[in-house]
């Protein structure tokens, strides 16, 4: 979303030499998906009630998740134009959490912030290490690897023989909230199913913010 500008109304004159007393901020949007993790900055400069041009504008970020991890945001510097203005996006709002963003008039003790949130939106990332074999009468090992920027929940799985819904096994396990998880789950194979069977197992985690996501599923074959 772009900040719309409301034109100044015409006794605000740009100020030619007079030194800034103010610059104003807004966000937009104040409430961040992580998914796009992009923030549009709009700053104006005024001297008393003159916008003024010319001037130096740094903006810089605090940036703290919700795990408490402060992250980076490149800064940005640039000169205010004609009606004092000067606009900068930002990127990497990626992790769930909040922030400040501070607009500084450069050598000068001038400055405003504002306050943002960042939610996330971004799902998990699932994926199914198969068996090396599976045969009949035998607990059957099956790894699933989770990966999340702010911590995974919950880890489901399930198999399905032949994919007609019969003999399915499911389970699952809650996760430690870590940012990476791999989870072994066992199934067994009963030993009226025919060899050449087909079993395909299915995977999907949850993170702590109750994004979802699958994995690509697997079909593996009974051998034995």
């Amino acid at each position: 979303m772009q900040l719309l500008r409301v034109p100044l109304v015409a006794s605000l004159l740009t100020a030619c030499g007079a030194e800034p007393t103010a610059i104003s901020i807004e966000l937009a949007p104040d409430i961040i998906s992580s998914l796009d993790g992009t923030l549009s900055v709009a700053t104006t400069t005024f001297a008393d009630r003159d916008v003024v041009e010319g001037e130096t504008v740094d903006v810089t970020v605090e940036y703290t998740d919700r795990n408490g991890v402060t992250h980076d945001i490149a800064p940005a510097q640039g000169t205010t134009d004609a009606s004092g203005a000067f606009d900068a996006t930002l990127e990497g709002f990626t992790f769930d959490g909040t922030g400040t963003v501070t607009a500084t008039i450069a050598g000068l003790d001038v400055q405003s912030s504002a306050t943002f949130a960042v939610l996330d939106r971004t799902p998990p990332t699932v994926t199914i290490t198969p068996p090396t074999s599976v045969t009949r009468g035998n607990d059957i090992r099956v790894e699933v690897h989770v990966t999340d920027e702010i911590g995974v929940s919950q880890v489901f799985f399930e198999t399905d023989l032949n994919g007609n819904g019969n003999g399915r096994d499911r389970g699952t396990v809650i996760a430690s909230g870590s940012t990476e998880a791999t989870v072994t789950f066992e199934f067994q194979v009963n030993d009226g199913v025919a060899i050449g069977s087909m079993i395909t197992l299915y995977a999907l985690a949850a993170d702590l913010s109750g994004n979802q996501a699958a994995a690509d599923p697997v079909t593996v074959t009974v051998t034995q």
